[in-house]
C-alpha cells in the first residue's frame, strides 16, 4: 500500500512519476533510435557495418578510441563495411 510517506520529495504519487517518467524516457528512447538510424544511413553502413557502430555506440567506453581503430581491432576495415559512393559524374546532368 503506498502512503504519503512514499511520495517523491515533488510530493507526487509514486505511480504517477513512474507514468510521467517512464513516457518520457520511452520517447528519449526513439529519439536516441532514430538518431542512430540516420548516422548508419549517413554512414551507408552494411548490416554488418551497423552491428559493429552499435556495439562501438553502446558498448565502447573509451573516449579517445576512434571508429576504425575499434574495426581494426576486430580485423575488419572501414571500407569492408561501408558502401562507397557512386563516382561523381565530370558530366552536368540536365
Amino acid at each position: 500500500m503506498i502512503t504519503e510517506q512514499h511520495y517523491t520529495r515533488q510530493n507526487e504519487h509514486p505511480e504517477d512519476r513512474i507514468y510521467k517518467d517512464k513516457e518520457y524516457i520511452n520517447r528519449l528512447q526513439k529519439h536516441i533510435d532514430s538518431i542512430y538510424e540516420e548516422l548508419a544511413r549517413d554512414l551507408r553502413l552494411t548490416d554488418e557495418g551497423k552491428e559493429h557502430l552499435f556495439d562501438f555506440v553502446y558498448n565502447e567506453d573509451r573516449k579517445e578510441l576512434e571508429f576504425e581503430d575499434y574495426l581494426n581491432r576486430f580485423g575488419y576495415r572501414y571500407d569492408e563495411i561501408a558502401l562507397t559512393r557512386p563516382p561523381k559524374s565530370k558530366y552536368i546532368n540536365l
